[in-house]
C-alpha cells in the first residue's frame, strides 16, 4: 500500500471514530426529551438502569409497588448505551433516549398495572404495580 493510500485510510478512521463520539458534557441529559414525567423530584421506589452482560441492559427491579401519588425514579447507571423509560401503550410516559447519569420521574395517580420498556431494546422490560 503506498503511502498515500494510507494517509486516506487513517483520515477515513479519524473521521468514522470521531463520528462515534458525543459532544454533550452534561451525562447525556441533552438527548433526554420526557413526556408525561420529569427529569428531578423524589421518588418511594428506585429503578436502576443496568448494564447485563447477557443482553444491552435491565430494569433493576424490574417490579416494583408503589401507592397512588407515589413517584418512581429510573436512574441510568454504568451504562455505554442509550435507553428509554416507555409505557407500554406509549401514552403514560417516555422519558425519550436517554444516557448515564439521567434520571427520570413518574407520579402514578391511578391504580393498576402498567407495563414499560425500553423503546429500543425490546428485553428491557418492567412493571409498576400501583394499589
Amino acid at each position: 500500500m503506498t503511502v498515500w493510500k494510507m494517509a486516506i485510510v487513517a483520515a477515513a478512521s479519524g473521521l468514522v471514530l470521531a463520528a462515534c463520539g458525543s459532544s454533550s458534557s452534561d451525562g447525556g441529559t441533552s438527548a433526554c426529551t420526557p413526556k408525561g414525567g420529569t427529569t428531578s423530584g423524589t421518588a418511594s421506589q428506585v429503578v436502576k438502569l443496568n448494564p447485563d452482560p447477557n443482553t444491552v441492559g435491565k430494569f433493576e427491579p424490574s417490579t416494583v409497588t408503589v401507592t397512588k401519588g407515589q413517584t418512581v425514579e429510573w436512574d441510568w447507571v454504568a451504562t455505554d448505551a442509550q435507553h428509554s423509560v416507555t409505557s407500554d401503550d406509549t401514552t403514560t410516559f417516555d422519558s425519550g433516549l436517554c444516557s448515564a447519569g439521567t434520571k427520570f420521574f413518574f407520579t402514578f395517580n391511578t391504580a393498576g398495572d402498567v407495563k414499560y420498556h425500553c423503546s429500543i431494546h425490546a428485553a428491557m422490560t418492567g412493571d409498576v404495580k400501583v394499589s
